[in-house]
């Protein structure tokens, strides 16, 4: 029930008590929760990749450690591609109808992977991996803009630290399911799978309000599509990034050098333990500052990559993945809120959309280049090389670089001052 409007009565009337609103303060509306179902279907796409994509490559295609990287990382050169004018189409036509046309194309592009694996050339598979990278750009931007404006503001924190975790939900039953399906039934039926995954994400996405603001105004030119302050987010967001996909795109494959045939239950053990992570993180967001956070999570990637590069057992290929899952579970909820609280309103969608963009390029040209170093250098190489780009992280982090960075600087729960954001 709303306020009881007052109106003028006969002397002796007895004028009713306005009644206070009691709807309850709710952080994880039917809304909310439904926007998390579609990301995990999304994200389970990625999960069966891990496991599935590497073994396309080596045995339809006979490639390489590069090839692999190449796989992954023109999917992420598409994803880089379309970003920024994704955040415009956000603002132009709506977040729901870019969420709904990158899922249902996420469909029809799953399907084409093994045809295009099996015409015997490289060049067609990749074509097939840049489209996808392209649609999934669309499709994420519009569902962590989403998960950013349906909840109040000082509930943003617990929604988007959620919202993380059940990423880590669709990477794990896509990882298992990914592999089980393949191992069992073979390549076709595995991106079947992704395939439907995308599907039931398009379904779901249907359901979901507009959240876009009235004050939106599209950006009017390239340079505007871009958030000065997420940038600075996005290249610390670039350094530690690579770290993501130096285990996600390459473990399996540097697991089978220690005779792990299954690598599921490793990526299991990443996934598992980042979900550990960001159950926690409504709390810790809430009562930390954020620049102490970054300092903890960077630190612990650095020693996990360290752990890798000197591995020499499956034991410790298996603690490394907990260690360094345990300081990458902080890192994409962080960034994202550092950024969107170092923007307006109006800015929010370009916010997310300029520190992703960074998360592209580490995907993109950071994944080719760890593909060629591990070629030359070998897997222990390549992680020595992602350890270097943690500590870069780390050291740009705490620098007068991020220094004016409002959201950087937030204490656990506290507002963003207007005059702050830039």
């Amino acid at each position: 029930m709303g306020a009881i409007t007052a109106i003028s009565q006969p002397a002796g009337t007895v004028t009713p008590v306005t009644a206070p609103d009691l709807r309850p303060d709710r952080a994880f509306t039917p809304r909310v929760l439904a926007v998390f179902g579609a990301t995990a279907l999304y994200f389970g796409i990625a999960g069966v990749s891990f496991p599935v994509l590497p073994r396309l490559v080596e045995r339809e295609l006979g490639g390489s450690e590069a090839d692999i990287g190449l796989a992954f990382g023109v999917f992420a050169i598409g994803m880089l591609l379309v970003r920024p004018l994704a955040g415009w189409m956000l603002d132009r036509v709506g977040r729901r109808p870019v969420m709904v046309a990158g899922s249902s194309a996420l469909v029809i592009l799953q399907l084409l992977h093994v045809p295009a694996a099996s015409t015997g050339h490289l060049s067609i598979l990749l074509a097939v991996r840049v489209l996808t990278g392209a649609a999934s750009s669309a499709m994420y931007l519009s569902q962590a803009t989403v998960a950013t404006e349906l909840p109040p503001p000082h509930h943003r924190d617990r929604v988007f630290a959620l919202f993380s975790t059940v990423v880590l939900v669709g990477f794990a039953v896509g990882q298992v399911a990914g592999e089980s399906v393949m191992q069992s039934y073979g390549f076709g039926w595995a991106f079947a799978l992704a395939a439907g995954f995308a599907g039931a994400s398009a379904l779901v996405a249907f359901t979901l309000p507009e959240t876009r603001p009235d004050e939106v105004v599209p950006a009017a030119s390239f340079t505007d599509l871009f958030h000065p302050a997420a940038v600075r987010v996005g290249v610390v967001n670039l350094l530690i990034f690579v770290a993501f996909m130096g285990f996600n795109a390459f473990i399996a494959d540097y697991a089978e050098e220690f005779g792990m045939a299954e690598a599921r239950w490793i990526l299991l053990t990443y996934s598992l333990t980042v979900m550990a992570m960001r159950a926690a993180s409504g709390y810790v967001l809430g009562r930390f500052a954020r620049i102490h956070i970054a300092t903890f999570a960077h630190l612990t990637v650095v020693a996990g990559a360290v752990l890798l590069s000197t591995a020499n057992s499956v034991t410790q290929l298996y603690l490394a993945a907990v260690v360094i899952a345990i300081g990458l579970a902080w890192n994409v909820p962080l960034m994202v809120l550092i950024a969107v609280d170092s923007a307006t309103e109006a800015q929010r969608s370009r916010a997310v959309a300029t520190v992703t963009t960074f998360g592209d390029l580490a995907n993109s040209v950071g994944t080719l280049v760890l593909g060629l170093v591990a070629e030359t250098w070998g897997y222990p190489g390549m992680y020595r090389m992602v350890a270097v780009s943690g500590v870069a992280a780390l050291l740009l982090m705490r620098s007068r670089f991020m220094a004016t960075t409002a959201g950087l600087h937030r204490a656990g729960g506290a507002p963003v001052a207007p005059s702050a954001v830039r």
